[in-house]
This record gives C-alpha cells, sequence and structure tokens, in this order.
C-alpha cells in the first residue's frame, strides 16, 4: 500500500487545489493532507490566512478523494512523517529544480520517502485570489467615498 502525503495551506480553496490533490490520489492508495497551522502560514507568507485552520480542515475532509486530513506543524516535512508516515509526498511542480525542493528531496531520503511533483495550475493561485479581492476591494472603497464638493477648497 503507497500513502500519499500532501502538505499545503489551502486557504481560500481552488480549483489548483483540486488538480494537485486528484493527481496525487491517482498515484496512491491512501492520501493524507497536511493542512498547515494560521501560525505557519504565517510565517511563511508574512500574513494570517484568510480561512481559519479548523474551517481549511474540513473543507479537505469533505472532497472524496482524502482518506484523512491532518494537521501540518512545521515546514520541515520529517516532522509530518514522524506524525504520519508516508511513502510519497506530492508537491506543485513549480518547486521542481528549486533549493526549496531539493532540501524537501534530501530531508525526506532522510526517512526514506520521495517526492513526487505534479502539474502545478498556473492560472489560479490563493496569491492570484487574494490580488483580485484586495484590488476589488480599493475599487470599491474609492466607488463609495464621496467626491469632494466643488470649490471647497478657494
Amino acid at each position: 500500500m503507497i500513502i500519499g502525503y500532501v502538505p499545503g495551506g489551502f486557504d481560500m480553496l481552488h480549483v489548483g487545489h483540486l488538480n494537485i490533490l486528484r493527481a496525487a490520489r491517482e498515484r496512491c492508495d491512501r492520501l493524507v493532507v497536511g493542512v498547515a497551522t494560521d501560525e505557519s502560514l504565517e510565517r511563511m507568507k508574512g500574513r494570517p490566512p484568510v480561512i481559519p485552520l479548523r474551517e481549511r480542515c474540513e473543507l479537505i475532509a469533505s472532497l472524496r478523494f482524502v482518506d484523512a486530513v491532518v494537521v501540518d506543524l512545521d515546514q520541515d516535512k520529517r516532522l509530518a512523517w514522524h506524525l504520519q508516515p508516508f511513502d510519497v509526498l506530492f508537491k506543485g511542480d513549480d518547486w521542481e529544480g528549486t533549493e526549496k525542493g531539493a532540501r524537501l528531496e534530501a530531508e525526506l531520503a532522510e526517512v526514506g520517502a520521495t517526492v513526487v511533483y505534479l502539474p502545478y495550475t498556473p492560472s489560479t493561485s490563493s496569491t492570484m485570489l487574494r490580488q483580485f479581492l484586495s484590488a476589488a476591494e480599493v475599487e470599491e472603497e474609492l466607488q463609495s467615498t464621496p467626491a469632494p464638493a466643488s470649490g471647497a477648497l478657494r
């Protein structure tokens, strides 16, 4: 039995998340998803998640192709492996060939797990959604601010 693990923030769940999770599930017998804590996401991204941890876990657990959801406590995935052993960790191929990817591969080799890169969906990301929402919020604020009366500064 091959146990797969997909770590992530899964903030503002979108089709890119679904694509990675579906592709991972096709490559293992049991799929465990590690959802990063609010604190670890804030350390990694420099901002808190939009969706709190409990709700992100509930959303991921509701997906029929996910067998288990665990809280991912740290960027060092050896800790996740010790808490929930897995054979393969799946990541988006945007990590492949990067310093982060090489470090991940080396760390997991220490515990006998491998990293498999899956196609990243470039058309959408939580960062893109956040930027879109921020832009919409600014536009809404501009439209709701009353224009100064003409001649008020004479």
